[in-house]
């Protein structure tokens, strides 16, 4: 039976992990084509604002805080604890997981090397159009990551309440004797 502290866990997840998403889904559906629609270098001048206002604590929180507990439900299915919700969780955790790693090996080296252009010098254009595409394309990637983890999440904690409340409360004649002799 998955852990009390593993449904918090994945509960809280789900949260920032959707939170995460959101961002990211806004960012690929939104806010990256009205940036590539922007004359010359001013698109590439906005993002690199956004860029040095992401590192915020609400964002932070939603975006180490989801990590920290996919980790945790791996570790946990690691350990050995395999029910069908454990191994939802850990599903959901391993998908969130993925989109960390790819943000932090590519999408920050991508910002970095955006944040290092001068948005007046005529050789950026082309390189803001490149990250455009790349970096879209990859945080695209993240957005669907995160959602299918919050998918996955939801699945577990759902599974794991309802086998909680299946070993807890017996519905065969035979379950209700045992359970109330106790």
């Amino acid at each position: 039976m998955t852990s009390r502290i593993a449904l918090a866990a994945a509960t809280f997840g789900t949260v920032t992990a959707a939170v995460t998403a959101g961002v990211y889904l806004n960012f690929s559906a939104r806010v990256m084509p009205s940036l590539g629609r922007m004359a010359g270098s001013a698109g590439l001048a906005r993002m690199q604002g956004f860029n040095r206002t992401a590192v915020q604590p609400p964002f932070m929180i939603c975006f180490f805080g989801a990590a920290f507990v996919g980790g945790y439900l791996v570790y946990r299915v690691v350990r050995g604890d395999r029910s069908g919700a454990d191994l939802l969780l850990a599903a959901g955790g391993t998908a969130y997981l993925l989109g960390f790693v790819l943000t932090i090996a590519y999408n920050v080296p991508l910002n970095d090397k955006l944040a290092a252009l001068d948005p007046d010098a005529p050789s950026s254009i082309q390189v803001w159009r490149d990250y455009l595409t790349s970096w879209t394309a990859a945080n695209t990637v993240r957005a669907v990551l995160s959602t299918l983890a919050v998918g996955l999440l939801i699945a577990g904690t759902v599974s794991g309440l309802r086998s909680g409340r299946n070993a807890a409360t017996p519905t065969q004649p035979d379950q209700v004797r045992s359970h109330v002799a106790r």
